[in-house]
């Protein structure tokens, strides 16, 4: 990998920079717009929306409640968090999605930060930008509540060290928001939040030889800060359901779903790596082999001792998140979502540092294929989504754009307009996003069950009636029907819940009605829509998903 140029020969200029702010300020308000403008996700943010609606119910914010059971599966602070936007502005989508948003933003400020105490405030603002306008990002700002505020809190933890590390005459301010951000990340999803600084901390002060600065951590106050944090709530826990919530969390939420594997299908241990340079946050993931390959490396003159301690932090955040999350059995992508700031700001640095990419060839060439990538892509997406079952609306539009800044890419690289390039390749995404949250996002809506399903619901079945999800659950439905869903986890169970005088209504698939019809007599399909869980072979060979169905025995409207 060629060198990286010295540090003291990359100016830029004022136009560079306005273009950078111009693009980030219009890149952020995609966040926070239309937010309830499609239903919820299934299965994880239904639980971060009707959780905390029981919790204002039930006026009980210790024991986390989700279809009539305890969901003590996860820590509390993300449910008190929606509970709070609630009790300040009501219940609905749009609040808990409004959260999901500033959780967003708070990850962009983070990011932000970061890149200012590596280099510089437009380093800073570069690393913000390229994590705001891609599209994956954007969409999990709109759909994962508690997976956003790990990485909120995981990155304020990292903003917190860095600013240690580049202003020491501020240490102890920066290292007490590096102890509260941890220990809201240990309240949010577990040990996580804590394991992953502490090795990445150890290794840096191993590699670094700065292991006589540990005295200067404040560990001690650091520990008293996150236990005042994080323990009241599990002491209140076991004061009203004893030990067994506790040890069930940190033995099958963490041991087990570490060594084994609790999603469908094997995942290769080379899965995060892929997820790292490819899926995480394009199109500006590909550009992250650059300073993986050369972080270690001296970039030239003009660069300090301290620049090189925290793009070296940098450098083993990332590694040692991938490589710890690859040797789980669970694999899911959003578990390393936590090392997209960190990539941003390498990313950034690098592009700062080559005059975005004029000054190094390898990554002027990751840039141009970048760019071809969205060239290729543009006519298959119309493909896919353009005509047929799957059509979606704005297809063709967001084709067309992606076809257009591809060849600007192309052509900027061509010319050796390496910012151009990077300034084309951003505002694309800027209008791309905004297409996806305004048009595309929406027109998704005609294919998800739950929503239709819960108002038939509504319409046709009486105040009792019981409301039933047999071999099939989308924990949506709880919020949407406003009342609990029984599970019917057999066909024992099924045939009792038709058999009770209140009557029966409950989601299946068209395979368990007809297994079911033979036991059960009296059956009818009040409602059927398509499950929205459409496979890529499915939409490769434009095969309409599976339907779900709303099967009671309640046949004839009533009154």
């Amino acid at each position: 990998m060629e060198a990286l140029p010295s540090l003291s020969a990359t100016p830029v200029h004022a136009g560079a920079r306005r273009a950078i702010v111009g693009l980030l300020l219009a890149a952020l308000p995609v966040f926070l717009l239309f937010l309830g403008a499609n239903s919820i996700w299934d299965a994880n943010e239904a639980f971060y929306v009707e959780t905390p609606r029981q919790m204002l119910l039930r006026g009980d914010y210790v024991t986390p409640v989700f279809n009539d059971a305890p969901r003590l599966n996860k820590p509390v602070l993300s449910y008190w968090i929606v509970a709070g936007l609630y009790h300040a502005l009501g219940v609905s989508v749009t609040t808990e999605r409004l959260g999901i948003g500033l959780g967003a933003l708070g990850i962009l400020l983070a990011t932000f930060m970061v890149g200012r105490a590596l280099r510089s405030t437009t380093t800073g603002l570069v690393a913000a930008l390229l994590l705001a306008t891609s599209p994956r990002f954007v969409m999990f700002a709109r759909r994962i509540f508690i997976d956003i505020y790990i990485t909120l809190f995981m990155s304020i933890a990292l903003a917190g060290f860095v600013l240690a590390v580049r202003h020491p005459e501020h240490r102890r301010r920066y290292l007490l928001l590096m102890y509260v951000a941890i220990g809201l990340g240990v309240l949010t999803k577990g040990p996580i939040a804590v394991v992953i600084p502490v090795v990445v901390g150890a290794l840096w002060c191993w590699r670094e030889r700065r292991w006589p600065d540990a005295r200067r951590w404040m560990i001690g106050p650091g520990l008293l800060v996150m236990i005042a944090i994080v323990a009241p709530w599990y002491a209140l826990l076991v004061n009203t359901h004893g030990w067994t919530p506790l040890t069930s969390f940190v033995i099958g939420e963490n041991l087990e779903r570490y060594t084994n594997s609790m999603v469908p299908g094997d995942r290769p241990i080379w899965y995060y790596v892929q997820e790292l340079l490819a899926d995480l946050f394009l199109p500006w993931a590909p550009l992250l082999v650059v300073p993986l390959l050369t972080a270690w490396r001296r970039s030239g003159g003009g660069e300090t001792s301290t620049h090189h301690a925290i793009r070296h932090l940098l450098w083993l955040w990332v590694v040692v998140f991938v490589g710890v999350f690859s040797l789980s059995q669970t694999k899911q992508d959003l578990y390393i979502l936590p090392v997209a700031p960190a990539a941003a700001v390498l990313i950034a640095d690098v592009l700062l540092s080559t005059r975005f990419t004029d000054g190094h060839r390898v990554l002027r060439v990751i840039v141009g294929l970048v760019g071809a990538l969205c060239v290729i892509c543009a006519p298959l997406m119309f493909w896919l989504f353009g005509s047929g079952y799957y059509v979606l609306p704005g297809i063709r539009l967001a084709s067309l754009l992606l076809a257009a800044g591809g060849c600007g890419v192309i052509v900027a690289v061509l010319r050796h307009r390496g910012a151009a390039a990077v300034f084309v390749l951003a505002g694309t995404f800027v209008v791309f996003n905004y297409l996806f949250v305004v048009r595309i996002l929406p027109g998704m809506e005609r294919l998800k069950p739950v929503v239709p399903i819960a108002q038939l619901f509504a319409a046709r079945a009486g105040a009792s009636a019981q409301l039933g999800s047999y071999h099939l659950m989308l924990p949506s439905l709880v919020y949407y029907a406003g009342r609990p869903v029984r599970i019917l986890d057999s066909e024992a169970q099924a045939v009792e819940f038709y058999a009770d005088a209140r009557g029966g209504w409950a989601m299946m698939s068209d395979t368990e009605l007809r297994e079911l019809q033979r036991v059960v007599p009296g059956l009818c399909v009040a409602a059927r829509r398509p499950m929205f869980d459409a496979k890529l072979r499915d939409v490769l060979d434009r095969r309409p998903p599976a339907d779900v169905l709303l099967v009671t025995n309640r046949c004839t409207p009533s009154p």
